[in-house]
């Protein structure tokens, strides 16, 4: 098995080790990632959790999780040797304790192996205990370097990034008081989806697109997340949160940037993040006029029936609000971001829309054309490009066409797996290119904040809609 460039050993420390994320997101990315020889050769995670386990009972955690997600047959060695990397401590967020043992963890490896190692802390948690989590780390010195060459230390953090922008300017201050900007990682694991990577490659490494990329050809963008699945056993997180907080806040704003950005000049992550940073400061704020005019809301029906759901909610389980970005590239071109739950098949897809040629050599009584370009990230990974033809004979008749790109032909993808295989190994790297920024956070939520305090106050009406039906769709801004 190879070890990686950067082999430099480290310990990864899961705050939060038995809960859902880490059995849905991060364990299975990290056991792909030791399969394909990715990660460092020293390299161990200290799960840390309320409950009363040893290292025994979490390994076999880690192995019955392994066993779920995994479809491949492994060698039980392999997997042996991988559940051996795992340890657990049992603790609490808020007991000095439980840190001062985790020290001595630290002091021990880094005696093992003659050398201070690198520490990932993972905060695998709730928002409101990050700070708490953040502060015990700090205080208790695990977040310093054990010697002159000693290892760097970066925290991970997981969205929702607040509840509304003064929550979020609260949590990331709590934690720029303890860690410079550079060793915080915020994840979005949109960020780290093949399609929307290629968002970049697609646009500034192809002149056919990049140079008429604008409002002087452009007529619209669309950004749609529609899924299939609804919101389950989350009733009580849902109701309290809603579908614009839950991933308008985050993967749409991020979609949106990766599409309308300037040129960074590289693929330098401080660049790219202070480019989507820039696009972002743009976005129009939307007054209450835009809000009434600009923006759709609905519920499906049987929402309200659902466990830890009010009875009277109002809370959203579709939206469609569209965007404005005032830079001369883009001024009046409108960007239309809708997504929700119970949408009938499931369909993530970027559509662009450019105007109808003027002049246009269009034959008479033949379509108006006007070519699109679909990037598509559900259900198949493809880049579609729209264009007009005319059809094989004697008359000028035309036609629409399409080229045709699908990113790669294979079984379906582990939902999440990919995307934390990035994000984990991008941690190590040390590379924050698919991270957000504090900048972009505070943001987004100025462009989401107006929208929710308008929407409680039912300034839009809320629409109901069938489950599992496309009707919604139909209603126009």
């Amino acid at each position: 098995m190879r070890a990686p460039k950067n082999n430099i050993p480290t310990i990864l420390v899961a705050f939060g080790a038995t809960g859902d994320l880490m059995r849905v997101k991060v364990v299975p990315a990290l056991f792909h990632l030791y399969t394909k020889g990715e990660l460092p050769a020293m390299f161990k995670v200290v799960g840390f959790s309320r409950r009363p386990w040893g290292d025994e009972e979490f390994r076999n955690h880690v192995r019955e999780i392994i066993s779920v997600h995994t479809t491949e047959l492994f060698d039980s060695g392999k997997i042996d040797a991988f559940v051996g990397m795992f340890s657990f401590q049992r603790g609490d967020f808020d007991e000095k304790e439980s840190y001062r043992e985790l020290k001595k963890t630290f002091d021990r490896l880094d005696a093992e192996w003659g050398v201070c190692a690198n520490k990932l802390f993972y905060l695998a948690i709730a928002p409101e205990f990050y700070t708490t989590v953040a502060g015990h780390v700090a205080k208790s010195g695990l977040s310093e370097p054990c010697g002159i060459d000693g290892g760097w230390t970066r925290i991970v953090v997981e969205k929702p990034f607040g509840e509304n922008g003064k929550a979020a300017r609260k949590i990331d201050g709590g934690l720029a008081k303890l860690f410079k900007e550079e060793q915080i990682y915020r994840i979005d694991h949109y960020l780290a989806k093949e399609m929307l990577q290629n968002i970049l490659t697609f646009r500034f490494s192809n002149n056919l697109f990049e140079i008429p990329w604008g409002n002087k050809l452009i007529e619209k963008i669309e950004i749609k997340l529609l899924e299939s699945i609804g919101v389950e056993k989350r009733g009580a997180f849902y109701d309290a949160t809603g579908t614009l907080r839950d991933v308008g806040q985050n993967h749409f704003l991020q979609i949106l940037a990766l599409l309308t950005m300037d040129h960074p000049g590289s693929f330098d992550g401080k660049k790219i993040r202070k480019m989507r940073a820039k696009i972002l400061s743009a976005i129009k704020l939307p007054t209450l006029a835009d809000i009434k005019n600009t923006s759709i809301r609905g519920q499906y029906e049987g929402f309200r029936e659902i466990a830890g759901v009010r009875p009277d909610s109002g809370t959203e389980t579709y939206f469609k609000v569209q965007a404005r970005v005032l830079t001369p590239r883009w001024k009046g071109v409108p960007i239309i971001m809708e997504g929700g739950k119970r949408l009938g098949e499931p369909l993530k897809e970027i559509v662009v829309t450019f105007k109808h040629p003027q002049p246009c050599l269009c034959p008479a009584r033949q379509p108006h054309h006007k070519n699109g370009v679909i990037i598509r990230m559900e259900p198949k990974e493809e880049i579609l490009i729209e264009f007009w033809s005319k059809k094989p004979g004697v008359t000028s008749e035309t036609e629409q066409r399409t080229f045709h790109f699908r990113l790669r032909e294979r079984a379906i993808i582990a939902q999440y797996t990919e995307e934390y295989e990035k994000l984990l190994l991008d941690c190590i790297r040390g590379d924050q290119t698919l991270f957000i920024s504090t900048e972009e956070i505070r943001l987004m939520w100025r462009f989401i904040d107006p929208i929710v305090a308008a929407w409680k106050k039912n300034a839009v009406p809320l629409k109901m809609y069938k489950p599992d039906t496309k009707d919604i769709l139909t209603s126009n801004l």
